[in-house]
C-alpha cells in the first residue's frame, strides 16, 4: 500500500477514536444524577422511652435532603443536651423540638392543666372510647346510661348527654413498633378530661349511677346539641334519618328532637292538616236562625236566636187562653181555673184580712 493511503487511514482511525471518546463522556455526564443539597440532622440510633434523658450514644448526625428535613428538626447537640422526650422516640426517627421537653424539665403532665380547671380520669374500653380512636386534644361529649332501679326511684332505663365539648387531655394508649415496621395499637383503658370542678363532680356521680361513654365530635364543632333525656318511649318511637349533606358538614341545621313525643306531634299535625283540607273542600252549610217560646204563668215570651245561638230579640205576649190538652198516652188533664181573687176588705178594724188572702181572719167582737 502506498504511503499516502496509510497516512489517510491513520488519520481516519484517530478521528473516529476521538469522536467515540467524546460521545461516551457526554453520555456519562447526562446519566449522572444532579447533586442534591443536604443538611445534617440528629436521628435516634435506638428507641427512647418517655422521660429518659438523651445521651450522645442514643443519637447521631445524618445527612438528609433539605427538602425532606421535617419542620423543627434539631441539628446541634446543644439543643438536645439535658432534654427528655415527651413521647416515645423510635430508631431512625428524626429528633424534633416539639417532641422534647424544655431543658431540665422532667415529664410532668399536671403542669399542662389550665388554671381553674381540673383533670378527671375515667375508665373506658373500646366500646366507650370510639374503639381507641381518641387522642389528646380531641373533643368529646360525655353520655350516661342508667338502668332501671325502682328502689332508688328510677322506674325505667334512660340515657342522657350531660357534658358537651370536653377536651381530652391524655390517653393511656401506647403504640408499639416491631422490628418489621408493623404497628400494634393497644386500646386505652383510661382517658383524662379537662373539666371544671362542678363538671368533675357530675362525672363522679355519673360513674356511680351508670355507665359513661365518650362520643367524639369534630374539633371545630362548638354547637350545643339537644341533651334531653331519652328513655324507652323515645327509643321505640318514630325512627330518624341522616342525609349526606349533614354528614359532610354542608349544612349546620340542627335535627329536631326525636322519640315518641315527636312522633305524636307529627301524627297530630297530619290529622290537623287533613281536617283543614277536608273543611276547605266540603264547606258546611250555614245554619238558619231559629226562635224559642218560653211559657211563663202569665205570659209567653218568644226569643229569636241567630245561627250561632246568640239571642237577637225577645217578644212578650200575655197569656189569655189555656193550652189545649195533649192527646195520647201522655195526655194530662186540663189545669183547673185559678180561683177568683178575694175582694179587698175595707174594714178598718183591729183584725183585718189582707187583700187577696184566701181565708178571712176577721175575728168577731
Amino acid at each position: 500500500m502506498r504511503p499516502k493511503s496509510l497516512i489517510l487511514l491513520a488519520l481516519a482511525l484517530g478521528c473516529g477514536l476521538v469522536a467515540s471518546i467524546g460521545i461516551s463522556q457526554v453520555l456519562d455526564g447526562s446519566n449522572r444524577p444532579a447533586a442534591v443539597e443536604t443538611a445534617p440532622i440528629y436521628v435516634a440510633l435506638k428507641n427512647v422511652n418517655v422521660g429518659d434523658p438523651l445521651t450522645e450514644k442514643m443519637v447521631a448526625l445524618e445527612e438528609w435532603p433539605k427538602d425532606k428535613v421535617p419542620l423543627g428538626a434539631i441539628s446541634k447537640w446543644e439543643e438536645l443536651e439535658d432534654r427528655r422526650p415527651r413521647s416515645n422516640i423510635y430508631q431512625g426517627e428524626p429528633l424534633l423540638d416539639n417532641k422534647l421537653l424544655a431543658k431540665g424539665q422532667r415529664s410532668d403532665p399536671i403542669q399542662g392543666v389550665p388554671a381553674g380547671m381540673r383533670l378527671k380520669t375515667i375508665q373506658v374500653d373500646a366500646r366507650k372510647s370510639a374503639a381507641g380512636l381518641l387522642s389528646p386534644g380531641d373533643r368529646v361529649d360525655v353520655q350516661i346510661f342508667v338502668r332501671a332501679n325502682p328502689e332508688h326511684g328510677i322506674a325505667s332505663p334512660f340515657t342522657k348527654i350531660f357534658l358537651q365539648n370536653i377536651r381530652v387531655y391524655a390517653v393511656d394508649q401506647t403504640i408499639d413498633k416491631s422490628t418489621d415496621g408493623e404497628e400494634a395499637r393497644n386500646v386505652a383503658k383510661t382517658v383524662s378530661l379537662i373539666v371544671t370542678p362542678a363538671q368533675a363532680n357530675r362525672i363522679n356521680l355519673a360513674e356511680n349511677m351508670g355507665e359513661i361513654s365518650l362520643i367524639p365530635r369534630n374539633p371545630d364543632d362548638d354547637a350545643v346539641v339537644e341533651d334531653s333525656e331519652q328513655g324507652a318511649d323515645e327509643l321505640f318511637g318514630r325512627s330518624t334519618t341522616n342525609n349526606r349533606e349533614n354528614e359532610q358538614n354542608a349544612a349546620a341545621t340542627e335535627e329536631p328532637s326525636d322519640g315518641a313525643m315527636s312522633g305524636f306531634q307529627s301524627l297530630m299535625q297530619q290529622a290537623l292538616s287533613s281536617a283543614a283540607a277536608a273543611a276547605a273542600s266540603n264547606p258546611q252549610p250555614k245554619k238558619p236562625q231559629f226562635q224559642m217560646k218560653i211559657i211563663y204563668p202569665n205570659e209567653i215570651s218568644t226569643v229569636q236566636f241567630s245561627e250561632n245561638g246568640d239571642p237577637i230579640s225577645e217578644t212578650n205576649t200575655p197569656e189569655t187562653t189555656l193550652p189545649l190538652p195533649v192527646a195520647g198516652p201522655f195526655a194530662t188533664a186540663p189545669a183547673a181555673p185559678a180561683p177568683a181573687p178575694a175582694p179587698v176588705s175595707t174594714d178598718t178594724g183591729d183584725a183585718s184580712t189582707p187583700a187577696g188572702f184566701p181565708i178571712d181572719l176577721k175575728l168577731s167582737k
